[in-house]
């Protein structure tokens, strides 16, 4: 189970998998099958995994390089403390003079998107026991029996129009990998349609408290999550030089087109050899991820990975391909990766955030300019690039094929 308390190291391989005659000198692949059955069940995949897990080894050029534990190369990654922003600072103080933190951390963020593409917020406004929270409902969903888990399995037909679709317990990323991720996860659409509570009920069909917990946690997290989404895309436009609204108007009022993840990562018997999400950037506008203080996110970075500290309480945002492309560029969505260890359980808990469907995202005039020449599609809608996603998602390559589609001239319609 995943540590909230204290950080977890681990080496690269389970000391019971390595004893044994020439074990110092056999090649990775031949220790994977020394994996037990015993060892198998403990990684609670069997649902999707064979005895063997052959489907779990990654080619030699996709495995990690570095470990969950070691952070040393990304103590670069930015740290915004967002702690005044909380206590009544707005974008002009009494007076009617800017209010200088505020523009900071506005600069401070585009410096942070336009470099690595990412950053890691605390004192963010988000109540401490709503994190926690979800945290125990997450935990708590995914240490319950695989049947009862897979009450929330959604089993889609051809031609369906159910609600959820595409969501559920054990939903595929629709990601394009060469290897299996070794990662179990719970998805749920939050908006336009709020399909959490039918699947709690499902999954908790014998316990209505217990169902009233779960959705009751998650809804309040993702409500505080709009709120910080609202915030981040202020302080992204101000510190653009843009109007406040410039991309939160684009979400006409609503929460917009947002999915909720939580991920579970099992103890791994072989690490060095699999991952937990294979090399990606997102292609929605923002991802706000929570983990716990077990690590495993790596991030790409002037070639090469480096693994994010986990900090008590906060939150790691990152550009999505469609953000990149609405700002001309100036921010980037970078390739990020989920690592595994052999020894602890690791959780997260994303939120991915859309305008809605019909939206058009413009390309602000003032961001096109002689040192920023156009280099996306001028006018797009999400809905637009959702279903080239879908499409592209299920072929090999996908992903570059994807972001690629934002580089294009073409009209809004096009595919």
């Amino acid at each position: 189970m995943c540590d909230f308390s204290s950080m977890t190291t681990a080496s690269s391989y389970p000391a019971s998998l390595l004893r044994g005659k020439n074990s110092s000198t056999m090649p990775p692949e031949q220790h994977w099958k020394l994996v037990k059955a015993e060892e198998v069940e403990k990684s609670k995949l069997l649902r999707v995994a064979s005895v063997d897990l052959e489907e779990f080894i990654w080619p030699q050029d996709e495995r990690p390089s570095v470990p969950h534990n070691d952070f040393q190369g990304a103590e670069g990654l930015p740290l915004i403390d967002m702690g005044e922003l909380q206590t009544g600072i707005t974008t002009e103080e009494e007076e009617g003079a800017p209010s200088h933190r505020r523009n900071q951390i506005a600069k401070d963020l585009v410096k942070s998107f336009s470099d690595w593409g990412f950053v890691q917020l605390v004192n963010h406004g988000v109540s401490t026991h709503v994190i926690q929270a979800m945290q125990t409902q997450a935990q708590k969903f995914f240490d319950l029996p695989l049947e009862q888990k897979e009450k929330g399995k959604l089993i889609v037909t051809p031609g369906s129009t159910n609600k959820n679709e595409g969501f559920g317990y054990g939903v595929e990323s629709g990601i394009f990998y060469v290897g299996r991720p070794w990662i179990d996860r719970f998805q749920c659409r939050w908006s336009p349609v709020d399909s959490i509570p039918d699947l709690a009920d499902n999954v908790y069909s014998e316990d209505a408290h217990d169902a009233q917990e779960f959705s009751g946690s998650m809804q309040d997290y993702n409500r505080s999550l709009d709120k910080l989404t609202v915030q981040i895309l202020e302080l992204c436009a101000e510190g653009l030089g843009l109007e406040s609204s410039t991309f939160t108007k684009a979400y006409l009022g609503t929460a917009g087109d947002c999915i909720a993840r939580m991920n579970y990562y099992p103890p791994c018997p072989l690490p060095s050899l699999t991952l937990g999400l294979g090399a990606h950037s997102d292609p929605n506008l923002l991802t706000i991820l929570h983990q716990c203080k077990v690590g495993g996110l790596q991030i790409y970075r002037d070639g090469s990975w480096f693994s994010v500290k986990p900090l008590p309480n906060s939150f790691i945002v990152n550009v999505g391909d469609s953000f990149e492309a609405w700002t001309n560029g100036q921010f980037k969505s970078v390739k990020h990766r989920a690592v595994v260890n052999a020894t602890a359980s690791r959780l997260s808990i994303a939120y991915f955030s859309n305008p809605p469907s019909s939206s058009i995202m413009t390309i602000p005039q003032k961001l096109i300019n002689s040192q920023h020449p156009l280099q996306f599609r001028p006018a797009f809608t999400w809905g637009d690039y959702k279903s080239h996603l879908m499409e592209m998602h299920q072929k090999p390559n996908g992903i570059k094929a994807s972001k690629a589609w934002l580089r294009s001239s073409s009209s809004i319609n096009s595919h």
